[in-house]
């Protein structure tokens, strides 16, 4: 069955051409799946040997975040099967990460307002008892608009739960005193800092 989609979602997702169902990315506990032409991914989440399914915790936080201009948009879970992977469905965007994106010749107008956009979209998630975890430029989509969606929330924190992942080397602040995944606020910021250099200079910090 579909978990409280919305109804165009719904319809959009069973009319769908199951020929044109494709691979739009993969990652170490999930792949994501692009529904033909409808504006769709389904978040399709493995079974981790070692940590098991993320995705009840990423579903969790999505509900509890809400809308939001600079968060990914969340439709809800598909449980139909019926040609698709279960999964959470949310909206796509065709121009890809920031990470992709982040020469400055990319969105030369729309850019300046990005170390915006995206301090607010950590104030948001924080202000909700969320910690990222893996704040970067690889986990922002940029949408139609040209502004930033924050996406990825299978391996963060929420309220005190123990993070799956971790920040990769170049947002991750040095000398943290730490070797466990209970990353803070504070270890977010330190990944802002990071992001807005690179979105300033157009390319990674290191």
């Amino acid at each position: 069955m579909s978990n409280m989609l919305p109804q165009f979602v719904a319809e959009a997702l069973e009319t769908a051409d199951r020929k044109q169902i494709q691979l739009a990315g993969v990652g170490c506990f999930a792949q994501v799946i692009k529904v033909a032409d409808t504006g769709l991914v389904i978040k399709e989440t493995f079974d981790h040997p070692v940590v098991g399914n993320l995705q009840p915790t990423e579903k969790r936080i999505y509900e509890r975040l809400g809308h939001h201009p600079f968060i990914l948009r969340y439709y809800g879970e598909y449980c139909q099967g019926n040609g698709l992977p279960n999964g959470l469905v949310f909206e796509y965007h065709r121009a890809g990460t920031l990470a992709d994106n982040l020469a400055l010749s990319n969105y030369p107008k729309k850019r300046t307002q990005w170390p915006l956009q995206a301090a607010e979209a950590l104030r948001f998630i924080h202000s909700k008892n969320v910690i990222h975890s893996d704040f970067g430029s690889h986990n922002f989509l940029i949408q139609e608009d040209g502004t930033l969606a924050l996406a990825d929330f299978g391996g963060s924190r929420i309220d005190g739960t123990p993070a799956v992942v971790s920040y990769s080397t170049r947002y991750e602040r040095p000398f943290s005193g730490s070797d466990d995944l209970d990353s803070t606020e504070i270890d977010d910021l330190f990944a802002l800092g990071t992001l807005i250099y690179e979105i300033s200079v157009g390319q990674n910090f290191y």
